[in-house]
């Protein structure tokens, strides 16, 4: 019973060393989700679509009335108002009616025995409050609260196509940078591939050389071909290492040697496309989108420019407080404000003129572009084409080299072939092993890349 146990937990303790040993296969699909949530690019973009609806949030606040309320108080040392009547130099006699009035005043008081005391000297305001509370509420102005409005909306589809078109571009960066290591990863097993070959080359030709069928210069030969192979190898891990942290930074993943990638597929369901059927369409890229929003944007600023030149009729209403003299006072009014511009309008009619020209290069650069779009169009469609023709031109030259690396190493083997035709063989067949990977690489990111444009 004890030795069951015991190989049990030896058992239990191989199998969770095997699966925590074992790296997560990386896939093309998780780099891409990976992307979608992590890469710098498409999350910026993401913001600028945030950022692009609270400008519009910002806007809607126009069509309501703007509210404010002011308030006011102050303390002085002396009386703001401390003057003297009498001295105040009032026109028709008044100051001197007014200096004897208070000399009579006077005179009674002392004739009275009053311990009353009259003085001419006038002092308050030391201390004040006011608030004032008002709404006004804009009636028509110029159209440029609505054509601000619609800015705003057109910004947010502007950010949202460009999110698109970030997107689609980084995933794009992402397929290719994850077929290229996968490419890497293939070419270094068809170089330890052509190693053991070498080796079993090698290895024959030592037997040969020691019983007198072959010749130093062949053993030299197979040498130098060995080392060539280990410098390629060296040349591919570091390759391997740079692209590998490559793709980990355009997924947000963290690097971590090696990186395990799905097999590289062998095989693919060539699909021969047919240009009158599944040429891209201009108008469903998003960059033909940009350009109409272009356009859009350049005769809403006309619109804009245009109302700043029109009346503003504006309604509004006004309460105030005042506690000065030590007296309250409070009061409303409701008033009507129309603003209509004079001058002005040479200005404007010039700056309507500039934006005319903005329009108009606007329309011109609309259809440049779509041009442009549709080269590139084509571009994408004849590099898939010509992918797929390569690609099977080169699986028949990759079997070619095979045979007739076959055919070199057998009439090697039987003394009827050199030395230099094997290793021009074996020279052969990892040219054409590496031109089928890079085939199959192309291939893929046109397949990838003609798909995203052609959604």
């Amino acid at each position: 019973m004890r030795n069951n146990r015991f190989l049990f937990f030896v058992l239990a303790c191989a199998w969770s060393l095997c699966c925590f040993g074992q790296s997560e296969v990386l896939t093309l699909d998780s780099c891409l989700a990976s992307a979608r949530r992590h890469n710098f690019t498409i999350r910026s973009a993401q913001l600028d679509v945030a950022i692009a609806r609270e400008v519009k949030k910002q806007m809607l606040w126009k069509y309501f009335p703007q509210v404010s309320i002011e308030g006011f108080a102050f303390g002085a040392l002396r009386h703001l108002v401390d003057a003297d009547v009498t001295e105040l130099g009032l026109d028709g006699g008044t100051s001197d009616f007014l200096k004897d009035a208070f000399d009579l005043l006077d005179a009674l008081s002392k004739a009275s025995d009053s311990t009353a005391n009259i003085s001419s000297q006038i002092r308050g305001l030391r201390w004040g409050v006011t608030a004032q509370a008002k709404a006004v509420q804009p009636i028509f102005w110029g159209g440029q609260i609505v054509t601000a409005n619609k800015l705003a909306k057109l910004g947010i589809d502007v950010a949202q196509l460009k999110q698109e078109v970030s997107e689609r571009d980084v995933l794009q960066e992402v397929t290719e940078t994850y077929w290229l290591v996968a490419g890497l990863n293939q070419k270094r097993a068809t170089v330890s591939k052509a190693t053991e070959l070498l080796d079993t080359i090698a290895s024959v030709a030592d037997n040969a050389y020691h019983h007198g069928l072959a010749t130093a210069n062949d053993i030299l030969r197979v040498q130098l071909k060995q080392n060539e192979m280990h410098t390629k190898s060296l040349q591919l891990e570091n390759g391997i290492r740079l692209a590998s942290r490559l793709l980990c930074h355009l997924s947000g993943l963290d690097y971590a040697a090696p990186l395990v990638l799905e097999p590289f597929p062998e095989e693919d369901t060539l699909v021969a496309y047919s240009p009158e059927l599944q040429i891209i369409s201009i108008d469903g890229r998003p960059e033909a989108s940009l350009l109409e929003k272009n356009l859009q944007y350049n005769k809403l600023m006309r619109r804009l420019t245009l109302g700043e030149s029109l009346p503003h009729l504006a309604i509004g209403a006004s309460g105030g407080y005042t506690n000065l003299f030590e007296k309250h006072n409070g009061n409303v009014i409701a008033f009507l404000n129309l603003s209509v511009p004079i001058t002005g309008w040479g200005e404007t009619s010039h700056k309507l003129k500039q934006h005319d020209w903005q329009i108009k290069q606007a329309e011109w650069l609309r259809e440049d572009y779509r041009a442009k779009l549709d080269l590139q169009n084509r571009q994408i469609f004849d590099r898939l084409t010509e992918s797929i023709q390569l690609l099977e031109e080169h699986r028949a030259s990759r079997e070619l080299a095979r045979e007739n690396h076959r055919i070199a190493l057998m009439n090697y083997q039987a003394g009827v072939g050199t030395m230099t035709e094997l290793m021009e063989a074996e020279t052969l067949l990892l040219q054409a092993e590496n031109a089928l990977t890079d085939a199959h690489i192309s291939y893929l990111t046109a397949l990838r890349k003609f798909r995203d444009f052609n959604k």
